[in-house]
């Protein structure tokens, strides 16, 4: 500790004191360098702060959790970290010029291709709403606790509904939405990270919607990452299918349990819902996203994030909750600049930014490593839970009018990366080629 010095530790203990304000938490009111960081902020605060102290010395948040050994104890480790950090990696010319290796996509000279639009987004939430205040109750915490860390103030679950309908019912007034019959489908996808059946799932949806016996049904997986899967597939599917629906469709009330403790307290931030859209060859189509760009990847960090059962009935989340969220606030913010980058975009150009949030705080601190107005990276975490593939779409669905290029990302268990670029949206009077 005596080879920190006075004026590092008297910065850090500044820095922790704003982040502690902007969060609502009283601040701390010594500067014992030996202060546990975990009674003084929550996992979303620490990435906060960490990110704060690489902006302060030029560096990236992931050289400062390298220098700690990605373990933060004491606000003295953490000084340290900083100081570490800041001997061995280059000072930074300019925001985002270190890239962590594993989540460089690679310069591609890939040139705008349209042949795949998406259009016709739909979505549907079941009736049942639990506050977070009602959650606090059953996870034995204080009121205020779930939205004060995760920012999540309520979710739906589906109760009593249907499910597997309820997704049938979002395909078919997505169908309605883009003037198309049900012959006219060439292949559904269907996506789900906690599905409502566990099998035969797409082939269910299929049915519901009396869809052609020899209409594909596929199902795929990826969790968070599945909607940018599906879109994957169907842009690559989508010259012989020409007309593609995807389906997204998550019910982990039915698998997960709110009660008190780690498990049930990672299960609150998870809601139920289901939403869907059009991938379509057509050249034309009023409010049609091009899609020029998707790309999926994966990442070391698959002691992040996991799902685990007792063989019976009893299945909890898994999650190293500093580090994950570090890593996952970190992968898409190089996400959204390197889908930006490929296209000679800046960050700023782009009309909006739509990302998966595993929590309602993410969000926020990827609009602020980007440079960007909240406004601007679109989300709906916090009024649903997390959705998981069908956040996305969901997302899209609620956002604002979109008037020029449109960066997706997603941070999927694993972890699986994927991001995705879409254009302007096809107009009256525009023709993409």
């Amino acid at each position: 500790m005596s080879s920190i010095s006075t004026d590092l530790l008297a910065h850090v203990f500044a820095r922790l004191r704003e982040v502690q304000r902007t969060l609502g938490i009283e601040p701390v009111a010594t500067d014992d360098p030996n202060l546990l960081l975990t009674n003084l902020l929550d996992s979303m605060g620490l990435v906060e702060l960490v990110a704060v102290l690489a902006g302060d010395r030029g560096v990236t948040a992931e050289a400062i959790e390298k220098a700690a050994g990605h373990r933060f104890e004491s606000v003295a480790s953490l000084a340290a970290a900083v100081d570490g950090a800041s001997r061995n990696e280059p000072r930074a010319s300019a925001r985002g010029a270190a890239q962590h290796p594993s989540l460089t996509l690679g310069a591609r000279s890939e040139q705008p291709q349209a042949t795949c639009r998406l259009t016709a987004p739909c979505v549907h939430l079941p009736a049942r709403i639990e506050e977070a205040d009602e959650l606090d109750v059953r996870l034995g915490r204080p009121p205020g606790w779930l939205e004060a860390h995760s920012g999540i103030r309520r979710r739906y679950v589906w109760e009593n509904e249907d499910a597997v309908e309820a997704a049938a019912g979002v395909g078919r007034t997505s169908l309605e939405a883009a003037g198309l019959l049900v012959e006219e489908v060439g292949g559904l996808l269907v996506t789900s990270q906690a599905p409502p059946l566990l099998a035969g799932l797409a082939a269910a949806i299929h049915q519901r919607l009396d869809l052609p016996p020899r209409t594909v049904a596929l199902e795929v997986g990826g969790a968070c990452t599945g909607f940018l899967q599906a879109l994957w597939l169907a842009r690559s599917l989508i010259e012989r299918l020409e007309n593609i629906l995807i389906i997204a469709v998550e019910a982990p009330s039915r698998h997960l349990h709110t009660e008190p403790g780690e498990a049930g307290e990672a299960a609150a931030l998870f809601g139920d819902g289901t939403a869907a859209c059009l991938a379509t060859s057509s050249p034309e189509g009023p409010g049609a996203l091009p899609v020029v760009d998707v790309d999926l990847s994966v990442s070391e960090g698959r002691d992040l994030l996991g799902v685990a059962g007792d063989g019976r009935d009893s299945v909890h989340v898994r999650m190293d909750g500093p580090r994950l969220a570090s890593r996952a606030v970190e992968a898409l913010t190089e996400l959204v600049r390197e889908t930006a980058q490929r296209h000679k975009l800046s960050v700023e150009e782009l009309s909006a930014v739509i990302v998966h949030g595993g929590n309602g705080r993410m969000p926020g601190l990827v609009a602020r490593r980007l440079g960007l107005p909240a406004e601007r990276v679109w989300s709906q975490t916090g009024e649903t839970g997390n959705l998981g593939s069908a956040s996305l779409p969901l997302a899209w669905a609620r956002g604002a009018a979109i008037n020029g290029p449109v960066a997706w990302a997603a941070v999927g268990a694993g972890l699986t990366l994927a991001s995705a670029l879409t254009l302007a949206p096809v107009t009256s009077a525009t023709r993409v080629p």
